[in-house]
């Protein structure tokens, strides 16, 4: 509950202020975290874990952990969608039959051509010498949908992919 105010605050402080390009202060991320709540993901605020230097992570345990200080940055609202995403692709993949997280999008082909166009090669080269090889489709795929979407339109694709 605590983010959530500091995320509303962090909102409003946000309207005068100019965000990153990658990174923006978005308006729902409050409802987003309340239909992530609805549809079963405990989202834990700042727990000890947090101290080993991630921003954040989901696990096909329907938790997502979220690490930040104070007030919660553009970058923070970010690593709600991006781990939002990982929801998606587990939610997916559920439903496909599978378990675990795997890409959204099946076409590798397509998923591929549609990363490229949202991200910058900068970001794409970051997450290929950042996580391990058999992670890095789910995760360019998760930064570009933190990128592409924004939290109300994440919140729509949790209700038509996840199951509550």
């Amino acid at each position: 509950m605590k983010l959530l105010r500091s995320v509303a605050a962090a909102t409003v402080a946000a309207i005068s202020m100019t965000i990153p390009a990658l990174a923006k202060v978005d308006a729902g991320s409050i409802h987003l975290l309340e239909t992530l709540r609805e549809y079963g993901v405990t989202v834990e605020y700042n727990p000890s874990s947090c101290s080993e230097g991630f921003a954040g992570r989901y696990s096909t345990a329907k938790v997502m952990t979220l690490c930040y200080q104070n007030m919660p940055t553009a970058e923070d609202h970010d690593t709600i969608r991006h781990e939002t995403a990982h929801v998606l692709q587990h939610c997916a993949n559920m439903r496909r039959g599978g378990r675990g997280i795997q890409p959204l999008a099946i076409n590798p082909d397509q998923r591929n051509q549609w990363v490229k166009q949202v991200l910058k090669n900068s970001t794409i080269s970051h997450v290929i010498e950042t996580y391990p090889e058999r992670a890095h489709q789910i995760e360019l795929e998760a930064f570009a949908m933190a990128h592409h979407y924004d939290a109300t339109q994440l919140a729509n694709l949790v209700k038509a992919w996840c199951v509550k």
